[in-house]
């Protein structure tokens, strides 16, 4: 009779221990989607660039922009100057978005606007969008925009992945996702049109130094 009650004590306790250990893990895996779904979801609305438009247009949704397009990644040539390469022009520096490792960085600027001999900022009908690794010190295009369309700014996910922000002559906005290992562009566009006087890119530039008309 003893052996019997020690056994079903035993069997109690180890279905206890089982019971403790299986909450515990949905609880981990719980809190780890939990928390890569905030990840996801606040990725954009941390910008400066969503948090200006989001001010001025208080409907501005991280989850209405919807994949247009996806295609493979394509490289151009470039004249741009590369951080520290003889002929470069300190102006740009401040302007570079650099990745985590601080290896690569992309320049939405240098092809794009010079500072004229008034002192402002004149502007390229054109935008070329420069990768530039630095330890091969090697400039590449990654994209190009005529003037209906403008990169405001961009921010990187991590080492290898790079989302480009930017709004449309209609003042739609829009990003594009270069994942970079993969050789892959995804293009996301807003639903709706945005409000504002000011774009942000103007906004960027000024937050430097940089005077605009």
């Amino acid at each position: 009779m003893k052996g019997y009650i020690l056994l079903l004590f035993l069997v109690f306790i180890s279905c206890e221990k089982q019971e403790k250990s299986q909450n515990t893990e949905t609880s981990a895996t719980a809190l780890k989607t939990e928390k890569s779904d905030k990840k996801t979801q606040n990725f954009l609305e941390l910008t400066d660039w969503f948090k200006y438009y989001k001010e001025k247009n208080p409907a501005f949704s991280a989850e209405k922009f919807t994949l247009q397009q996806t295609s493979p990644l394509s490289y151009g040539e470039t004249s741009v100057k590369i951080l520290n390469q003889k002929g470069f022009n300190e102006i740009y520096a401040p302007f570079f978005i650099f990745n985590e490792s601080k290896d690569n960085y992309l320049d939405i600027d240098s092809y794009h606007w010079i500072i004229s001999p008034d002192g402002y900022a004149g502007f390229e009908a054109d935008q070329q969008i420069v990768l530039v690794d630095i330890k091969k010190k090697e400039a590449r295009q990654i994209a190009f925009y005529g003037p209906s369309f403008r990169i405001e700014d961009a921010v990187w996910k991590g080492d290898s992945v790079a989302v480009l922000l930017g709004n449309s002559y209609e003042k739609v906005p829009f990003k594009v996702e270069f994942n970079f290992p993969k050789n892959l562009v995804k293009n996301y566009q807003y639903s709706d049109t945005l409000k504002f006087e000011k774009p942000f890119s103007e906004i960027r530039l000024e937050k430097k130094g940089i005077k605009i008309n």
